[in-house]
Order: structure tokens, then C-alpha cells, then sequence
């Protein structure tokens, strides 16, 4: 993006011109379940803190296809739609979010997630697409042909895959490899230009959402 910045056009047209700004946000999601927070945790005497983890928070009950803290993930799904700031809560954000990439952690976690953005009024409306387990190649789903879609994967199409359609990537998983996460992170930042409606766009923004 630095080199996008101060191309000298001295030397020609900028060959990273098509590249979209990358924009970042990071957001506690722990502050979403604030009473398991005041508890914390007493073990004989001592009371500890409670330490949030990001693949428990999203965890399956053991032989079951619900959440662990299913009220818990519930209220998260709920807060992206409407909570001021985060990346479902508005039409205008939703409009430039139409195609997004969300990183879990176990296979078992992006089906039960599935199942619940199925069920919620919001993103009902979109191609819900799991990139996981059956090892199949999707990179046709994730494409124009559904106006919105949501790619669940618990690792695949992080690396040497191009979905331009990408806006977004949402990192719900705890990673552990830096090489992994800048992998995954620039899934978003292809280049893609379309035609809607008469007019010619090109991707402006790629994001990268950290929970």
C-alpha cells in the first residue's frame, strides 16, 4: 500500500493501482458476554479471571451439532447486525460486504454456524458455502451468481486460491502461525472490477474483521 502511495509515475503507470486499500479492525469479543467475565472462576480459595479463547467460544457440544455457548454466539450474530460500527449493522455496509470469508477452527464449528446464520433474519439471505471436510472445489460458489455469500472454512482456500469477489475476511479462529494468519488475511485484497446496472466499479476497500 506504500508503494500504491508513492509510485513515481515518472517510471510509468502504477502496477498497484488495482490493489484495494486493506483496512483492519479489531473487536473484544469478549466484552459481548460480560457476566462470565464478572465471574471469573473459583478454584479452592482463589477466584481467577475468566480467560476468553476464541476456539472455545465457538466450540460444539460433544456428539451434538449445537454450540457449546450457543445464547452466547447467538447474541455475537446478533451485535454484527446491529451494533454500531460492526460490518453487518447497516445496508451500506452489508451492500459492500456481499462476499465474505469467515476462518473458524474446527469443521464441526463452521456447520453449526451454518445452521444459525440459516436461521437468522439477516443473513438468511445469503449463500451460506462450507469450504470444509469434503475437500470439493468451490471457488465457483463464491461467486456473482449469488448477490451474497458467506465462505465458512476451517483452513482450506486460505492459500493459493483467488475469489476477487471477496471483501472480507473474518477471523474467528486463534492462530497460531503468523504465516497462516497474513496468508489468510490477504484473501480479501484481489483486485476485482464489475459492471452493475450500466456502470463500471472496481474493489476499493478489502477488510480484514479480528475478533
Amino acid at each position: 500500500q506504500e508503494a500504491k502511495k508513492n509510485w513515481d509515475y515518472n517510471k510509468g503507470s502504477n502496477p498497484y493501482e488495482p490493489l484495494p486499500q486493506l483496512n483492519m479492525f479489531t473487536f473484544q469479543l469478549s466484552a459481548m458476554i460480560e457476566e462470565k467475565l464478572l465471574e471469573g472462576q473459583t478454584i479452592g480459595e482463589t477466584t481467577y479471571d475468566f480467560a476468553f479463547d476464541l476456539n472455545e467460544f465457538f466450540s460444539v457440544e460433544e456428539g451434538k451439532t449445537t454450540f457449546k455457548h450457543e445464547k452466547d454466539v447467538k447474541k455475537w450474530l446478533e451485535r454484527l447486525t446491529k451494533n454500531e460500527k460492526y460490518p453487518f449493522s447497516t445496508s451500506a455496509l452489508r451492500k459492500e460486504l456481499k462476499h465474505t470469508f469467515w476462518l473458524l477452527d474446527r469443521v464441526a464449528s463452521a456447520k453449526a454456524l451454518a445452521k444459525l446464520l440459516g436461521d437468522d433474519a439477516v443473513f438468511t439471505h445469503y449463500k451460506i458455502i462450507i469450504a470444509a471436510g469434503d475437500g470439493r472445489d468451490l471457488n465457483e460458489e463464491a461467486d456473482a451468481e449469488n448477490e451474497f455469500t458467506i465462505t465458512l472454512s476451517v483452513g482450506q482456500l486460505t492459500t493459493g486460491v483467488t475469489i476477487p469477489e471477496w471483501t472480507a475476511i473474518m477471523m474467528l479462529s486463534n492462530i497460531a502461525s503468523p504465516a497462516l494468519y497474513m496468508q489468510a488475511a490477504f484473501r480479501s485484497q484481489n483486485p476485482y472490477h464489475y459492471s452493475e446496472k450500466g456502470k463500471y466499479y472496481k474493489k476499493e476497500n478489502a477488510y480484514i474483521f479480528d475478533f
